[in-house]
Formats: C-alpha cells, sequence, structure tokens
C-alpha cells in the first residue's frame, strides 16, 4: 500500500475549508492535512486574543486566512492586520508571531 502524506481528511469528498477546524472558547484548534519530509500543511482555528508566540520555523512559512483577522509580527515587524483572502510569506529562520485580532482560521504551509 502507497504512504499517504494526505492525512486527518477524508478522499474522496467534497469538504470546505471553513468547517475543517472549529473556533473553541480561549484557545486554539489545529489540523495537520498533509506532512512529508519539506512539507506541511495545517489549519488551525484561534479565538479573539489568541495566537502563536514567537517561533522560529527552518523553512519558508506562507500564512493564509480563510476567515477573520490576525496580526503578523515577524522578525519584530508588525504588519497590516492580515483579513480574509489575504496571505503573508515568512522567509526561513525567521522569528515570527501571530494573534487573533477576531476569532479567525488560517492554512500556515511550511517548506523546507
Amino acid at each position: 500500500m502507497q504512504k499517504k502524506f494526505i492525512k486527518n481528511i477524508e478522499f474522496e469528498k467534497k469538504l470546505k475549508l471553513c468547517d475543517l477546524t472549529d473556533v473553541v472558547a480561549g484557545g486554539i484548534e489545529s489540523r495537520t492535512l498533509a506532512q512529508k519530509d519539506k512539507f506541511t500543511m495545517t489549519l488551525f482555528a484561534f479565538d479573539k486574543g489568541e495566537g502563536i508566540s514567537e517561533y522560529v520555523m527552518p523553512g519558508e512559512s506562507m500564512i493564509y486566512v480563510y476567515s477573520g483577522e490576525v496580526e503578523v509580527v515577524i522578525d519584530g515587524s508588525s504588519f497590516p492586520v492580515l483579513k480574509k483572502g489575504e496571505l503573508i510569506v515568512v522567509p526561513a529562520d525567521t522569528l515570527y508571531s501571530i494573534d487573533a485580532v477576531v476569532e479567525c482560521k488560517l492554512m500556515i504551509l511550511i517548506l523546507k
């Protein structure tokens, strides 16, 4: 049997990205949908005020917001709030953080 890199999601079924994670009061929910040595795709749902504290990822990160709004700080610099449909790319080996301005859902793609 061939190894699957897509996981935690049904195959051959129409799905809505927004329905794959739920905002949890006062918390964060995550779901990794694909993972390989050099690639990871994870969905996150953040309650307002929640986020990911400063973190350095060994690969390039693409942060795509598909619901709500988040503030992203990259290497100490704040950027305009990312809103639904917007994305930002973080260079490899760079410190960044994410904070939910309102309830939000986003996808992070990491390429090493």
